[in-house]
């Protein structure tokens, strides 16, 4: 290769003259195909600028071939297609690619490209990497421009340089990404699913439902865990916590490969709720996002499920400058969830105030109607007043015989039930009179007896008593004695009960009625068992 001097600013001419990046040595280079013609590149020459021309093992050719030999051997011939590529492709080119796998190892960076055509068959596959030296660079790069991390499923142009080695294979090394290829590309697949909802007359649809003066209950699909939908439900907790307007909240993915199917059940339990209890709107919301990010949202089946959606769509995926097809075919888009509920919160509000107008225009109107009937209460309450007035002196003069034959048929009454009392009176004292004298008879005959008979229980009780005592003072122990009883009693005095007693004792005292003697009893004598 040979190598030029080329200032930064006069690159972009050293491009256009087919002059080549070596990203190794950090220089441009003539590629082989042109190194015959070298007057464009004068300028960049130097006497002191190295070139190096990579050795090359020729491929062996039928002529050279002994006649012994079957073939060449299988390293040998992979040197021709190393020796051949490099022939073919000096240098790096530019490459458009899928990314089909990512591995990050060692700070290298290790790929898998493919190619399909529009049916998604496999037409090509190869494997790539981008060495650590160049791999931090060039990845930042394209997160600034493209605001997403290099992922699986990019469209990509790439600056590479095809490898083949006899044991590894073929490959390519990425020097260069272009980011501005890879934003075309989502351009203009939003495009295409732009101008097919277009095309089937669906791209509108949703646009024709109009929104609710106010709001009560609405469906809400958002990520799990986002940022945004922490925004969002601070102000709609609200709301449904003063009980003006109720949320029903359903997840789905808005990154990675679950984004369709789960919007689509999303969408699926949403219409399957509001056919039974309607949903005044469906809100769509999601954190800021960056652009590749949001690429995957462009998808034509959820676009058309939003366009004939039976409710009017609001959209606020959290991005001001970048479109995605769910916001076009929304009914309203928004720039932030914060937005969308702003916008439902400002709408209840104004439904509110609006209601409290009517309410004050409804509590003046009374008033008004309510004063007009009181004036005229009042002046039907003063009719009344003196219309009753006349017709008590008309009745009072009608009534003044009646009361004073009511007064004289009363008293003629009043005399005739007193002396019916009186006469009552006398009977029932008469007649209560006998019977307290012959109650008070009885009671006299009832003391007497019962004095009597006390009399006679307490001279029998007396008897008993005086029997008791007579008995109780026969069978003291002098009595006994008399009847030739004697008492026995240890030493001490005290009198002893049992023969092993007397025997335990050894000296006992015998008491008799004419006086007390000692006696030993022998340790020895044997105690004699009553038969």
């Amino acid at each position: 290769m040979i190598y030029l001097e080329v200032p930064f600013k006069e690159k972009d001419l050293a491009k256009s003259l087919g002059a080549r990046w070596d990203n190794l040595s950090r220089k441009w280079y003539v590629p082989t195909t042109l190194a015959d013609n070298l007057a464009p590149f004068e300028r960049w020459l130097s006497s002191e600028t190295p070139a190096h021309i990579p050795a090359q093992t020729p491929q062996p050719s039928a002529e050279t071939l002994n006649e012994e030999e079957k073939g060449i051997s299988l390293s040998a011939l992979l040197r021709g297609v190393q020796s051949a590529l490099r022939r073919q492709f000096p240098g790096a080119i530019w490459v458009i690619a899928e990314v089909s796998n990512l591995n990050l190892n060692r700070g290298h960076l290790y790929l898998e490209l493919s190619e399909t055509n529009d049916n998604g068959q496999l037409l090509a596959q190869c494997r790539a990497m981008i060495w650590q030296s160049q791999a931090g660079r060039l990845l930042e790069r394209f997160k600034a421009e493209t605001g997403s991390d290099l992922a699986v499923g990019q469209k990509v142009l790439l600056l590479a340089e095809p490898s083949f080695h006899e044991q590894y294979g073929f490959s390519l090394v990425i020097q260069d990404i272009d980011p501005a290829f890879t934003l075309g590309e989502l351009e203009a697949n939003l495009n295409a699913i732009r101008k097919q909802l277009v095309s089937e007359q669906l791209y509108t649809l949703n646009k024709r439902w109009s929104l609710p003066a106010d709001f009560f209950r609405i469906a809400v699909i958002a990520p799990p865990a986002a940022a945004g939908l922490g925004d969002f439900r601070a102000d709609a907790d609200a709301l449904q916590k003063a009980g003006l307007c109720e949320f029903t909240y359903f997840y789905s993915a808005f990154q990675g490969d679950q984004v369709e199917s789960e919007m689509l059940a999303a969408l699926d339990a949403i219409a399957s709720l509001h056919d039974a209890h309607p949903f005044d709107a469906l809100v769509i919301i999601r954190g800021g996002g960056a652009k590749l990010d949001l690429n995957q949202l462009n998808l034509y089946s959820v676009a058309a499920r939003i366009c004939n959606a039976p409710l009017p769509v609001l959209t606020g995926i959290g991005h001001e400058r970048d479109n995605t097809i769910l916001d076009e075919v929304a009914n309203r888009r928004f720039d932030t969830p914060s937005k969308v509920v702003a916008e439902i919160r400002h709408r209840i509000f104004q439904q509110a105030q609006t209601a409290k107008q009517h309410w004050r225009q409804i509590e003046q109107a009374g008033q008004m109607h309510l004063h007009q009937w009181r004036h005229r209460l009042e002046q039907l309450d003063r009719k009344i007043h003196q219309n009753s007035r006349a017709s008590l002196v008309l009745w009072k003069d009608q009534l003044e015989p009646l009361k004073y034959q009511l007064q004289r048929q009363g008293q003629q009454k009043l005399q005739a039930t007193e002396r019916r009392l009186q006469y009552l009176q006398q009977n029932i004292e008469h007649q209560v009179a006998g019977k307290i004298a012959r109650s008070k008879y009885d009671i006299e005959q009832q003391q007497q007896k019962l004095a009597l008979d006390v009399q006679r229980a307490l001279k029998h009780k007396r008897e008993h008593i005086i029997q008791w005592i007579a008995f109780i003072l026969s069978s003291g122990p002098k009595t006994q004695l008399n009847r030739g009883f004697a008492i026995v009693k240890n030493p001490a005095g005290v009198p002893i009960k049992t023969a092993v007693q007397a025997k335990q004792a050894g000296r006992v005292q015998l008491q008799f009625v004419d006086g007390t003697l000692e006696a030993r009893i022998d340790p020895d004598t044997p105690i004699i068992k009553p038969e």
